[in-house]
């Protein structure tokens, strides 16, 4: 795995330099609970972003008959504390099927039906849901027709959706990698049809076995979309790691807050506009089979114990509104399996590194400006340190801040 991982973190390109939107942290179906404990702890976390399904079967669950109370109550509940909702609009509705089989899916002779209920919730949500998506992995189990068919769905919800509401931000996509990759035909099929036309951005799911191969997939994907203008216009709507279950992205939980930080700093450092972890909470009741119940950055909603959640918090606390650097590797003289990134913006300035050859590496540190602490990624602690400090390097990312100076920190091998 060590190997791998410094392989595939030579074969990346960063750009020179990216800058991180001061609102680019999310995290998919939180503030469900809608609770004054799990508001204040988004607060605490820095959440920008929510993610939910405003599902077409609940919104209508009879023809005619509309029901907005759920989700009314969940939008302006976090609005009130200032969090940002991404609303996903999906999927298919009993009521339209005649054969009961049918599934994820909208017959063509319905597509009327489900314009209906987008053209109906997005009025009713026009300025108080900041932004719509299109559907969800529509490569994937979420879609069950052809691929021409969800591409005609795309477009004329697209435009449904401009004709109640032109100024909120509109995604299309959400599509993930399946079994053979990346569906490179269909992402270029849902362009070339114009059905992004009327879109701001597009949505993506790099699920993968390890930040690295994350990175990997997220570049494969941006030079597919960059083609038709839409590589700075990519929202990472979904990313994570099971740390039990079945599914072969599963991670150990001690090592979950080190995926956390490499996934974040090497998704911001390609240019990611936003990205949204899956997901806040596991379920009270976990199954160990289902990978499904082990998403979560804190392990229920009872105990609030961090699996994940202060290395995601160091991210959207100290990462968003800065600019970011890839500092070359072999840098200051140090070996080339030691990556680092320079974050900087608005008088302060972060450094994390991590090194991806076997064992520890000493290295000396000098930096400018005041306040300097070192942050832990599992416990959340902050440490002050010395602005000529050493710290021991091995894969669990080391986490540097400061403030009142945006000069680059000065680094070397002990």
């Amino acid at each position: 795995m060590l190997l791998f991982n410094s392989c595939a973190s030579s074969r990346l390109v960063y750009p020179e330099n990216t800058f991180v939107p001061s609102d680019f942290s999310g995290i998919v179906h939180a503030g469900g609970t809608r609770t004054h404990k799990e508001s204040a702890y988004l607060d605490y976390l820095g959440v920008s972003w929510i993610l939910h399904t405003f599902y077409w079967s609940s919104i209508e669950p009879e023809q005619g008959e509309w029901n907005f109370l759920y989700y009314d109550a969940l939008v302006d509940r976090n609005k009130a504390a200032g969090i940002k909702i991404l609303g996903v609009l999906a999927y298919d509705n009993w009521w339209i099927h005649d054969d009961m089989s049918e599934h994820k899916y909208i017959p063509p002779q319905r597509l009327p039906d489900f314009l209906n209920y987008v053209r109906e919730t997005v009025e009713h949500f026009r300025g108080r849901v900041d932004a719509w998506c299109i559907w969800n992995e529509p490569n994937f189990q979420f879609w069950t027709g052809t691929d021409d068919e969800f591409i005609e769905l795309a477009r004329q919800a697209a435009g449904a959706v401009r004709e109640v509401d032109s100024e909120v931000i509109l995604l299309g996509g959400a599509f993930n990698r399946n079994i053979l990759g990346l569906p490179e035909k269909f992402i270029r099929g849902l362009f070339e049809s114009g059905a992004m036309d009327k879109t701001d951005a597009i949505a993506f799911h790099p699920y993968e076995l390890n930040p690295y191969r994350t990175a990997l997939l997220y570049e494969r994907f941006r030079n597919i979309v960059d083609e038709y203008g839409f590589g700075d216009k990519i929202w990472v709507t979904e990313i994570g790691y099971p740390t039990g279950g079945w599914y072969p992205t599963r991670v150990q939980e001690k090592r979950f807050p080190e995926y956390v930080i490499k996934t974040c700093v090497l998704l911001a450092a390609a240019g990611a506009r936003k990205i949204l972890w899956y997901q806040l909470f596991d379920p009270h009741s976990r199954s160990s089979g289902n990978s499904e119940d082990f998403f979560g950055l804190v392990r229920s909603s009872r105990n609030y114990v961090s699996k994940g959640a202060e290395a995601f918090r160091l991210c959207a606390r100290f990462l968003s509104e800065t600019n970011c650097y890839a500092i070359e590797s072999g840098a200051d003289g140090l070996p080339g399996s030691i990556r680092s990134f320079w974050f900087k913006g608005n008088g302060r300035g972060a450094l994390v590194l991590w090194n991806d050859g076997l064992g520890q590496a000493r290295i000396r540190l000098r930096l400018s400006g005041t306040n300097h602490a070192l942050h832990d990624p599992v416990t959340g602690a902050e440490n002050q340190i010395q602005p000529d400090t050493a710290v021991t390097v091995g894969r669990m990312p080391v986490f540097i801040t400061w403030n009142e100076s945006e000069d680059r920190p000065v680094m070397g091998l002990l």
